[in-house]
C-alpha cells in the first residue's frame, strides 16, 4: 500500500490533470465565452440595472401601500425580465450552461461509479 503522503500526491496531480482536460472542453470553452459576452453586453448590463432599479421601486410602493403605483411598476418589471430572458445571448448562455452542467454531471457520475467499484473491489478483496 502506498504510503498517504503519495497517495495524496497522486490525487492531486489526477485532480490538476481532469481539471486542465475540463477546461479544454469545447463545450466549457463555449460557455465560458458566452459568459464573457453575457457580463460584457451593454444592453443587457442596462436591463439588469433596470429590473434592479424597478424592483426597488416595487418595494417601496408596497411598502407605502400604493397598490396601483406597485401595480404598473411590476407590470415595467415583468417586460424588462422578458426582455432579458429572451435576448440571444441569455437564451444562448443559458442552453451552453445546461450542456456544460450535463457534462459535469457525466464526469461526477462517471468518477463515482469507478471509486464505487475500486471499494467494492478492495472490499471483495478483504
Amino acid at each position: 500500500m502506498e504510503p498517504i503522503s503519495k497517495m495524496d500526491e497522486a490525487t492531486a496531480q489526477a485532480l490538476a490533470s481532469l481539471t486542465e482536460m475540463i477546461k479544454a472542453h469545447e463545450v466549457i470553452q463555449e460557455y465560458q465565452a458566452l459568459e464573457e459576452n453575457v457580463q460584457q453586453n451593454q444592453r443587457l448590463n442596462e436591463l439588469i440595472e433596470q429590473i434592479k432599479d424597478k424592483q426597488k421601486e416595487a418595494v417601496a410602493f408596497s411598502h407605502y401601500e400604493k397598490p396601483e403605483a406597485e401595480k404598473v411598476v411590476i407590470k415595467e418589471l415583468d417586460e424588462l425580465t422578458t426582455q432579458f430572458k429572451e435576448h440571444f445571448l441569455v437564451r444562448t448562455y443559458q442552453e451552453n450552461l445546461v450542456e456544460a452542467n450535463a457534462l459535469l454531471q457525466n464526469i461526477v457520475e462517471k468518477i463515482q461509479e469507478t471509486v464505487n467499484e475500486e471499494i467494492q473491489k478492495n472490499d471483495d478483496e478483504k
